[in-house]
């Protein structure tokens, strides 16, 4: 896993490193800046992203949200966590689609919740889904599923940019898929909790804005497992 850390306070430097060396049991490297504009240039165009970002919100010049906002255009999987010793920043701070809010000073034992979370949901995202479809096989990762939706025989796969076909069954599907992150809202369609917006009433609203329609029996155990997607920080 790699971090990158953005906090102007050079004391925290020193804190981190010390952390680092305490919490051995997650595989991460790092790098730590002082200034937001250099952790911005230092880390554009690279064939590597950071996989987290952990920004304080209070800098000068350059404050966590824009810089936040900065990375959020050009990488919109990479995960990002605020350090404040303010809640007022709250409402702004999830505009960004925020993995994790830690309030200062963070301790050790936060920061090993924090990998471990991280762990959890980089190594559920990364899984792929493969399958077949006529003499070609695919894959794609679960990152980049919107939605599946059986249509006759075949089931098609929804992604931002290119829809699949193959001729799984749903069974077969569900066989290669994980059900922390996907949920039943129709006979037809199988949706990545990742990409589920918002759930009102029988609507789901998806993250291209598309909506899709839940059926009644559905609905019960969709905001069950929305709610603890969410409250896992996914």
């Amino acid at each position: 896993m790699k971090i990158v850390v953005c906090d102007d306070d050079p004391r925290a430097v020193d804190v981190f490193n010390g952390y680092a060396v305490a919490i051995v049991e997650y595989a991460f490297e790092y790098e730590f800046y002082q200034n937001p504009e250099e952790m911005l240039a230092a880390n554009a165009g690279h064939e590597q992203e950071p996989d987290m970002y952990i920004l304080d919100i209070e800098m000068p010049g350059m404050d966590g949200l824009a810089v936040a906002r900065e990375i959020r255009s050009r990488n919109s999987k990479a995960l990002i966590v605020f350090l404040t010793g303010y809640t007022k920043y709250m409402p702004d701070v999830f505009e960004t689609v925020t993995f994790d809010f830690i309030q200062k000073p963070i301790t050790v034992e936060r920061l090993r919740l924090l990998l471990e979370k991280a762990e959890n949901y980089l190594g559920m995202t990364n899984q792929s889904f493969s399958f077949g479809y006529g003499k070609s096989r695919y894959s794609v990762k679960y990152d980049e599923i919107l939605y599946f939706e059986k249509k006759g025989r075949q089931a098609l796969i929804h992604t931002a940019d290119i829809l699949y076909k193959t001729n799984m069954t749903t069974k077969e599907r569900w066989q290669c898929l994980d059900e922390r992150m996907f949920a039943t809202i129709h006979g037809s369609f199988i949706v990545n909790l990742k990409h589920v917006k918002t759930v009102s009433g029988g609507v789901v609203r998806m993250s291209n804005g598309q909506e899709l329609a839940v059926t009644r029996g559905y609905r019960k155990e969709l905001a069950e497992k929305h709610i603890d997607f969410v409250q896992r920080g996914m």
